[in-house]
């Protein structure tokens, strides 16, 4: 399957930098903590691609009390100490980038996670260097997070291009029902995540070198 989209729109957290196994040991020990034992393969399962207050609503469902502006800076607090030292991008990614800049392929990031978190990923890895006039859409531009097309659709209308010729890249089920939900195309990137969760995209590949040749190069 070949694409030719006007638009590329990447995913942050396990698309451009290896960071959803850190924010799932953190998850995992946030949850426990709180009286809800969640192991870190489980923790992929229950929260991969979902926003912080899916997290907090998940946890109060399951008994937990929490107060959400004090784990939520807790979380990442310690999550960010970890970007710091232990932040990689996805094997293969600065290639990635690297051709479709070359190229003059438009490309945008769109994010459930904050600002912050994005800024620090992107410059932790190099990759801020290919973003540094694309659009980048994070929680804080949209009341909905993934599941829900909302981050996608403000990011397509901000770039002016038509939803249906842009495509998404993303390693999480909840992102790739958003896309289909905005009426994108997708490419789901299996590299932590088994490709069996992503199989309601268009494609699923394993590499960023997957993905330059789904794009012709």
């Amino acid at each position: 399957m070949k694409f030719d989209p006007e638009l590329i729109i990447f995913d942050h957290d396990g698309v451009l930098v290896d960071s959803e196994i850190l924010a799932m040991e953190h998850l995992a020990s946030i949850s426990t903590a709180h009286g809800v034992p969640t192991s870190i393969p489980e923790a992929f399962d229950l929260y991969l691609g979902s926003s912080f207050d899916y997290v907090v609503e998940y946890l109060r469902t399951n008994g937990a009390v929490v107060d959400r502006d004090e784990v939520h800076d807790a979380f990442h607090t310690s999550l960010f100490e970890d970007f710091r030292t232990r932040l990689q991008e996805i094997p293969g990614t600065s290639e990635l980038l690297q051709t479709l800049r070359d190229n003059d392929q438009l490309i945008s990031i769109a994010s459930s996670g904050s600002r912050e978190r994005v800024t620090l990923g992107i410059t932790t890895t190099g990759a801020n260097q290919y973003f540094k006039d694309s659009i980048i859409t994070t929680a804080e531009d949209a009341k909905r997070g993934k599941p829900f097309p909302d981050l996608f659709l403000i990011t397509a209308e901000r770039a002016g291009i038509d939803p249906r010729n842009c495509l998404v890249i993303e390693d999480s089920p909840f992102g790739i029902e958003a896309a289909s939900h905005a009426g994108m195309s997708s490419i789901g990137l299996a590299y932590r995540t088994p490709a069996e969760k992503l199989s309601a995209a268009d494609l699923v590949v394993r590499t960023p070198k997957e993905v330059l040749l789904a794009l012709g190069y």
